[in-house]
């Protein structure tokens, strides 16, 4: 028996609540911080929409459809959906093919179907004409939802009402101009413009970090504050009070602060530099390239101030501007440790779907060394 904590509890009860009363067709945005329990709150809340009924006794969803955007499915979502229920057929994994997906959407035995985004393009190959359902779809981390093509096939499959494929080839339908472009959540509010009113499709969509496009398609409008909020928050400031996870900027260090630092100290008679003073002022003037300087700096301060701690099992992470920054400083980081006799430390790299860098393509599980549902 696994009990809610209270923002789980209140999230379920809430979103039911609202579903009930106001039927498929509606948009949600929940906005839980890691350390939230989420994979808890998106398995209770896809089983209580599954059988939930309005009041005059009828079923608010036929189906509810799980939407994990990588590729490999999300195990831990996956196993924790799958263990609530175990009646045989009720809860059903897509993880064969998109007629397993085509034949679960049609059928009448699921009623909680757990897929990837990227198998709906297929399913317009498999299904000639669905039946008129009412859907609950629950997206796990709705910024990373993946490209408006396949979003825009996602809807073509459940949705009834007309796809506004203008609103797909919109730039920036809501008018956020001034907001830095993230292309992954770009694609989700291309999405809902796209769907248009649908009556038989509601969305929960839940993230992390909801940007201001998302919170303007999804939120709900608070007239206390002049603006749409998140239909449901569990905040990152609360997760870290309540213990649930670290204060990640409490430890947090840019290259350049470290760099003047260091110097400032190097500079100071009082102090004793140290090596590592010494060491960051020879990158300025021996390295030619800049990764390989910073590639020093992260591995040997790792090796000096890190590695030992607890019990040996420290971990560092470096945080890149792009999915290119990453792929080539993970080279750096790996050349720079063979080089130079720290062949044991282990360098693992995460980004979404593949980067092309020099003609070479380059993938998360390719780089690891092992297939993604093992990171």
């Amino acid at each position: 028996m696994i009990f809610p904590r209270y923002h789980q509890w209140d999230a379920v009860l809430a979103l039911s609540a609202h579903s009930r009363e106001h039927g498929a067709g509606e948009s949600y945005l929940v906005q839980h911080s890691a350390g939230s329990g989420k994979s808890n709150t998106i398995a209770w809340l896809a089983h209580r929409l599954s059988s939930l009924h309005d009041a005059n006794e009828g079923k608010v969803f036929d189906k509810v459809v799980v939407i994990t955007d990588r590729v490999v499915l999300d195990k831990q979502l996956q196993e924790t959906i799958y263990q609530f229920e175990h009646a045989h057929g009720v809860v059903q994994r897509i993880d064969e093919s998109s007629a397993q997906l085509a034949e679960a959407l049609s059928g009448q035995a699921a009623r909680i179907i757990i897929t990837t985004l990227q198998k709906f393009p297929f399913v317009l190959d498999k299904v000639e004409d669905l039946p008129a359902r009412r859907y609950a779809v629950l997206v796990d981390e709705a910024h990373s939802s993946q490209t408006g093509e396949t979003a825009k096939d996602m809807k073509k499959v459940l949705g009834t009402g007309p796809v506004a494929t203008e609103a797909l080839a919109a730039e920036d339908p809501n008018g956020y101009g001034s907001e830095p472009s993230d292309p992954a959540e770009d694609a989700l509010v291309r999405e809902a413009a796209a769907r248009g009113q649908q009556d038989n499709l509601s969305f929960f969509a839940f993230t992390a970090t909801p940007k201001g496009r998302t919170l303007e398609m999804f939120g709900t409008y608070d007239e206390t504050v002049g603006h749409k909020v998140p239909s449901h928050l569990y905040s990152m400031r609360q997760a870290i009070e309540e213990g649930f996870i670290h204060d990640v900027l409490a430890s947090y260090l840019t290259y350049q602060t470290y760099f003047k630092i260091e110097k400032a100290v190097e500079n100071d008679p009082e102090y004793d530099p140290g090596e590592a003073g010494a060491a960051i002022a020879r990158f300025i003037t021996l390295h030619e390239h800049n990764l390989s300087q910073k590639a020093e700096v992260i591995v040997e301060h790792f090796h000096r101030h890190v590695a030992k701690k607890i019990g040996g099992r420290a971990k560092a992470m470096v945080v890149t501007s792009s999915r290119k920054h990453a792929v080539r400083m993970t080279r750096a980081l790996r050349k720079y440790a063979d080089e130079h006799g720290y062949g044991s430390l282990g360098i693992l790299v995460a980004f979404s779907g593949t980067v092309e860098d020099e003609g070479i393509q380059y993938s998360e599980p390719q780089m690891n060394g092992f297939s993604e549902s093992q990171t």
